[in-house]
């Protein structure tokens, strides 16, 4: 029997599949227990729960401590030196032991019934599925506004977060769109993960999530959304000091360069990647510092560093996606 009929032969049998709940953490200890209490009461009773740990202190491994003489979750930790969200999540799951992994932030509260909308999906769907994932709506925002719902991404990474109910479902090997997730409630079948080794490591941060979405549909399987939706309680870190004021320049430029370099540099023609490229590291990156100007009173020597930081990102991550291809076409 294939991996993913006996996937759908556990879960029919009385919810006895194993899932695995992974939260990568940094400086976050009193998120992380909100979090940690609200999974502890979800309805799905078979799960374990992954936290790794990059956090510059030692309260949050403190926290555990305390925490895991109350937790009815099977509770495993794990550290990792960098704060880089691809590495921590890759060590998520080696560490996991259930069929599907399924990904929080620490800054957000799943409702009781989150893992068995996501099952329920995966059945759906059947063996193709590779990847469910949810809405995801800021709490701190007036009125709850949704951050992601049903989103779709293209191959120079411009997405669309928000779509409407029955819109086309992008998981076409050969488009243009694709179906994509938000890691802040996202889950995935571990054995694909491990088919396409993982997450992508020189995303250290955004666009980590998107890269393995178009991987995993590129690769003949498909993510699909669900109609479950987690609350998301945006907290300062070192990526940004609130919504609106990112710290995270760097990464934003560099990823976003490499994203389209490694994923449109051979399906559409090259001045018009290029040109689209530009147009789209403009409008991510540079006309919002600008804004930062205006709204958060940024000086002109931040503004400055803000962008020098975007320009770095840029030449990083255009030398790391073209010697991505000369590796890909060389092996």
């Amino acid at each position: 029997m294939c991996c993913s009929s006996l996937l759908e032969a556990e879960i029919n049998q009385n919810h006895t599949i194993l899932i695995s709940i992974v939260i990568c953490t940094a400086d976050r200890r009193i998120s992380l227990e909100k979090t940690l209490i609200a999974i502890n009461n979800i309805n799905y009773s078979f799960c374990e729960v992954i936290v790794i740990d990059a956090s510059s202190n030692s309260e949050t491994r403190e926290m555990l401590t305390v925490m895991s003489n109350s937790f009815n979750r099977n509770l495993k930790f794990a550290t990792v030196a960098e704060k880089n969200i691809s590495v921590s999540r890759n060590v998520g799951i080696k560490l996991a032991s259930g069929a599907i992994i399924a990904f929080i932030d620490d800054d957000a509260i799943p409702p009781p019934d989150w893992i068995e909308k996501l099952l329920s999906t995966y059945l759906l769907y059947g063996d193709k599925c590779a990847g469910v994932g949810g809405a995801v709506r800021d709490m701190t925002r007036n009125g709850y506004p949704l951050q992601y719902h049903r989103g779709i991404t293209n191959l120079i990474s411009n997405t669309s977060p928000i779509c409407l109910a029955g819109v086309i479902n992008y998981n076409q090997p050969q488009g243009f769109w694709y179906n994509g997730l938000m890691g802040t409630n996202s889950s995935y079948r571990k054995d694909l993960l491990e088919k396409i080794n993982g997450y992508d490591e020189f995303f250290d941060y955004f666009l980590d999530e998107t890269d393995v979405c178009l991987r995993l549909i590129q690769a003949g399987y498909q993510i699909h959304h669900c109609d479950v939706v987690v609350d998301h309680y945006p907290q300062p870190s070192h990526n940004r000091l609130d919504q609106k004021h990112l710290t995270c320049w760097y990464s934003l430029a560099k990823n976003t360069t490499y994203f389209a370099l490694k994923h449109a540099f051979n399906k559409i023609p090259f001045p018009v990647l290029v040109i689209r490229l530009s147009l789209l590291l403009i409008y991510r990156c540079f006309l919002r510092i600008i804004r930062l100007k205006f709204t958060h009173n940024l000086s002109y020597k931040m503004l400055c560093k803000y962008i020098q930081e975007s320009l770095n990102g840029i030449r990083v991550g255009w030398n790391r996606g073209i010697s991505w291809h000369k590796i890909s076409k060389s092996s």
